[in-house]
């Protein structure tokens, strides 16, 4: 599992400089900032353009999702599974150093971002422990493409689950944007699809044969 969370975040970063490669020598231009809350960060020199929310998606997702209608994203929860547990469990982290600059279209204004401005972006790594009993098992519940309280996994909308029952519970992990400073350096800290806080783990529990 972590060997397969160390690719995915190698390869979110490489798909991400690609762009950024030097003539000479092929390797990603980037260059250290010292934002304004002390930390030195690695950022890529080039600036990727997401001018709307679905362009921004396929970039998580690597799929074509549907995206939720502002009478979908206003409404309560279209979904209910017969289990679900909110938020996360540990601080969440960075799945690699470097940020990406990007701008941002229209889209960007009903998450507090603004249009047309540089931010840095990078993907934070979110763990759940999905509580269970030492005889059960766990099945994640299913998920829409439009449901904007989940992160992404594996090319979908969701979260994967750990293989053992550990201590009466199960680990669930998914992906997360997040744009941490603006490109003067000062912190934003604004997460898509939402806050981790606000995340949403649907699930069912299934007894064992004794």
């Amino acid at each position: 599992m972590k060997q397969y969370l160390k690719l995915f975040g190698a390869l979110i970063v490489t798909a991400l400089v690609a762009t950024a490669c030097s003539n000479d020598d092929d390797q990603p231009t980037t260059y250290t900032m010292r934002a304004n809350d002390g930390r030195t960060i690695t950022i890529t020199s080039a600036v990727e353009q997401y001018a709307t929310e679905a362009d921004f998606v396929k970039l998580l997702s690597g799929t074509d999702l549907v995206l939720p209608s502002d009478e979908v994203r206003s409404g309560t929860d279209v979904t209910t599974e017969r289990d679900t547990v909110y938020g996360y469990d540990g601080e969440p982290y960075l799945l690699n150093d470097v940020w990406q600059q990007v701008m941002l279209g229209s889209w960007c204004t009903r998450y507090g971002l603004e249009a047309g401005k540089k931010y840095l972006l990078n993907f934070k790594r979110v763990t759940k422990y999905i509580p269970c009993t030492y005889s059960q098992i766990i099945v994640k519940g299913s998920y829409l493409p439009t449901d904007l309280r989940m992160g992404y996994y594996n090319g979908s909308v969701g979260y994967t689950v750990s293989d053992e029952n550990t201590g009466g519970k199960y680990e669930g992990y998914t992906m997360i944007a997040v744009m941490g400073y603006d490109i003067d350096g000062n912190v934003v800290n604004i997460h898509y699809p939402c806050e981790p806080s606000e995340l949403r783990w649907q699930y069912f529990t299934l007894e064992t044969a004794n």
